[in-house]
């Protein structure tokens, strides 16, 4: 396992972190109580069908040596022989980033060559253990610097441990789990919105998808029944969909500028803002066009515009 980069920018820490495995301080081998911040490893069993986790104590207290703790601890082979280390399979480490919560991981090319279920569960690993770290809740994948995408070719952007579906016990395949949306969409007269409560199964590769893009791409399909009505023209495309600071970013293409029936520019706007908000992570939206952050959306609003949650449309 090449973690060279790591090992570059953290010579030290790598000592300190070598005596302490060889003394078997981060296993809990040692009769004395354990010291430092405890965090939970996500390792691959021997078969590759599902994770099981590990504490270890981190010697560090600064985030960014506890980052270099767990990628390291994920490169290494875990004593319980019926497990195996994360990161293996010749995949290396070419960097990393920490940006306030956000940790940012690029790995070498021959992460592409994982098996569907090997990847799913490498990616969950690698998400829930950096999570574990006090100051982290979001983790990107990169592999040589190009967005981790999915089975689809889409890319998966910025995730969370709570994404994951928690498969500890059970086959990838056989994992399923549900979902409740809150969706707003469109009354019958295009001047309000509508509630509607939207229930998913979905399989694991499905919980992958970040929430905020699942919550896009449903007010996108449009609503399930006659009750509501739709408030994004159906061949809009998502750009690309980031959430920072608890501000979620939205690039759509043009036919977002396209009205759907009578539909009001606060409807659409709102049917959007209303429904992100509804997750825990999210507390604002910023709408673009293309990347476009000058002009105004539909004439109306300004792309600058952080919208906040609005309730006064909902019938």
């Amino acid at each position: 396992m090449d973690c060279r980069p790591l090992r570059r920018h953290h010579q030290a820490l790598k000592l300190l972190l070598f005596l302490l495995l060889s003394a078997g301080f981060m296993t809990g081998c040692s009769n004395e109580e354990p010291q430092g911040i405890p965090v939970d490893i996500s390792y691959l069993n021997k078969n590759e069908t599902k994770l099981v986790t590990e504490t270890h104590y981190l010697a560090g207290t600064d985030t960014k040596d506890m980052i270099v703790e767990v990628l390291t601890l994920l490169c290494s082979v875990p004593d319980n022989k019926e497990l195996k280390a994360t990161l293996t399979s010749g995949i290396n480490i070419i960097t990393y980033s920490y940006d306030g919560e956000q940790v940012i991981v690029s790995l070498g090319e021959k992460y592409k060559e994982l098996p569907r279920t090997t990847e799913v569960l490498t990616r969950a690993a690698l998400v829930r253990s950096l999570t574990n770290i006090p100051e982290v809740n979001y983790v990107m994948l990169t592999v040589n610097g190009e967005s981790l995408t999915d089975a689809s070719g889409n890319a998966i952007g910025i995730m969370t441990a709570d994404m994951f579906v928690n498969n500890a016990g059970a086959q990838v395949e056989q994992v399923e789990s549900k979902v409740t949306l809150r969706l707003y969409f469109a009354n019958e007269e295009g001047d309000g919105l509508v509630a509607v409560n939207r229930e998913l199964a979905h399989n694991a590769d499905i919980s992958n998808v970040p929430m905020e893009k699942l919550v896009v791409e449903q007010l996108i399909s449009g609503p399930a029944n006659d009750e509501s009505y739709p408030t994004i023209s159906p061949g809009t495309k998502l750009v690309n969909i980031t959430v920072r600071d608890n501000i979620c970013y939205l690039t759509f293409d043009s036919t977002m500028l396209t009205a759907v029936n009578n539909v009001t520019t606060d409807v659409t706007i709102y049917s959007l803002v209303n429904s992100l908000v509804e997750l825990s992570n999210i507390n604002k939206v910023q709408i673009s066009i293309e990347g476009n952050k000058d002009g105004k959306f539909r004439d109306k609003y300004e792309a600058s515009t952080v919208f906040e949650r609005n309730l006064s449309l909902v019938n």
